[in-house]
């Protein structure tokens, strides 16, 4: 797993790298522009501890949610509609949140 994860992380990085050196344009012909994001440690420890205990307590990844579904594991139709539900209320609340 973590071997996935390492190698999307450099990917990422060598991929950024990539775009920023020779000024890559999207396919719409304008110069990919990532602006800087705000510093806050806060913020990111309490999404990823969210995170992190939903994907704990649904003891899967949340990528593969509907295939797990789909094997048979019925119990994955709660965690898609808590995971469904999540997104609707971060959607109502967006706004109201400090990003």
């Amino acid at each position: 797993m973590y071997g996935i994860i390492g190698s999307a992380v450099g990917l990422g990085i060598l991929f950024l790298w990539v775009f920023k050196k020779f000024k890559v344009k999207s396919t719409e012909g304008k110069e990919i522009n990532l602006p800087p994001k705000e510093k806050s440690f806060t913020r990111y420890i309490l999404g990823g501890t969210i995170f992190g205990l939903g994907w704990a307590l649904a003891g899967a990844c949340p990528g593969p949610m509907y295939i797990l579904l789909g094997t048979g594991i019925s119990s994955m139709l709660l965690v898609i509609a808590a995971a469904m539900l999540g997104t609707f209320v971060y959607g109502l609340l967006k706004n109201k949140l400090p990003h």
